[in-house]
């Protein structure tokens, strides 16, 4: 079985042990899917994840070293530091989804054009909650507010979310990242 994973955001420059082949590395045309910063991730970046209200940008594919789409869902997994039920897959020769989810076609249209048997991506959505050490939550914020959100970072906080965003690929020109270009001046860092 041959596996594509599906990336975007910060798997693509900080795969840590994602076993994926690479000597090929990622690949810059994978399929169209609706993308935008608009989760709050547990360090306080600004996240991108799949969303009806994102932009339809062009994402990165690399393959995956596993055989079953099995291994390469817990493979995925463990790099994100979250359970199977956060990663989607698609699986081609039995024409099913993990998930149901809104941008099914764009995955099959894409599939149909490679030779890849399966297809994996973490699945996480939007997330507004701040929450504190024990993972309670201090704040909710409204999604319009999430570049005020950025400026209120401080230290640590500010410089990860920084990076996240100047570290993305340049192909995943949503909305809001060229707003926060714009505001915040933190434009794509190149290689």
């Amino acid at each position: 079985m041959k596996i594509a994973i599906l990336g975007w955001g910060s798997l693509i420059w900080q795969p840590k042990d994602l076993k994926f082949n690479k000597e090929i590395g990622w690949q810059n045309d994978g399929p169209m899917l609706p993308i935008e910063f608009a989760r709050i991730s547990k360090d306080s970046r600004l996240t991108l994840v799949i969303t009806p209200e994102g932009t339809e940008v062009q994402t990165l594919f690399a393959v995956s070293k596993y055989e079953t789409r099995e291994e390469a869902v817990l493979d995925l997994a463990v790099r994100e530091g979250s359970g199977r039920n956060s990663i989607g897959y698609y699986d081609k020769s039995k024409n099913v989804f993990s998930h149901n989810v809104f941008f099914k076609q764009n995955i099959i249209d894409w599939i149909n054009t490679n030779d890849f048997d399966a297809v994996i991506w973490t699945n996480l959505g939007e997330n507004w909650d701040i929450k504190n050490e024990k993972g309670e939550i201090i704040r909710t914020i409204n999604s319009d507010n999430r570049i005020d959100y950025l400026k209120e970072l401080k230290g640590d906080k500010n410089v990860l979310a920084e990076e996240y965003i100047r570290k993305t690929p340049e192909q995943i020109r949503t909305k809001y990242r060229g707003l926060i270009e714009e505001e915040l001046n933190w434009k794509p860092i190149n290689k």
